[in-house]
């Protein structure tokens, strides 16, 4: 078995990602060395007030065996829903009959333009396949043991979402180039 070198904190598998495949039911980034790599994110269940993620993590990583790689990245990601929807019902409102409330107005609608967006932090789980069995289509264990990440995870609490191809580019955009300004897709 080839040692392969990583470094901690190096972008270089997103840098050289060679595009996408398929891999049973789940879209994978193909890297430079002809890995697969496999993506989820983390979500906290509204409806348990007993979540426990570093419990989940333990179990999880206790579970990977030998010479598999998971990444965990935690991720400052803009999140400009909640503004654009006060902004969208700040328009909707009645023009003011007098100038005192119209500067108000226009003041308001201005601070929700100008100011920062809000960021939120986001988890998410990188799996690449491991040995030949990332460069090639085939593989059993690993399947099972990602796929059952979402019942493992339940049990502390947590929900997992594996990322589609259109998420998986979000994801490498955002790490690779995070700007800092948001424009919503139409």
């Amino acid at each position: 078995m080839k040692s392969v070198s990583v470094e901690v904190g190096t972008t270089h598998t997103f840098v050289m990602s060679r595009g996408f495949t398929q891999v049973g039911a789940h879209a994978a980034l193909l890297g430079e060395d002809d890995t697969k790599r496999l993506f989820a994110e983390v979500h906290a269940d509204p409806d348990r007030p007993d979540v426990r993620p570093q419990e989940a993590y333990q179990a999880m990583l206790s579970s990977l065996q030998p010479g598999w790689t998971l990444r965990l990245l935690q991720l400052f990601w803009p999140d400009p829903e909640p503004r654009l929807e006060f902004q969208q019902q700040v328009n909707r409102w009645n023009t003011p009959v007098t100038e005192g409330l119209d500067i108000l107005h226009q003041g308001l609608s201005l601070a929700v333009q100008e100011y920062p967006l809000p960021f939120v932090r986001r988890t998410v789980l990188e799996f690449v396949l491991p040995g030949d069995e990332g460069k090639a289509l085939s593989g059993g264990e690993w399947v099972a043991w990602w796929e059952g990440l979402y019942g493992l995870c339940a049990g502390f609490g947590l929900r997992i979402q594996y990322l589609d191809q259109n998420a998986i580019e979000s994801l490498t955009r955002w790490v690779l180039n995070p700007k800092l300004e948001y424009s919503r897709n139409k």
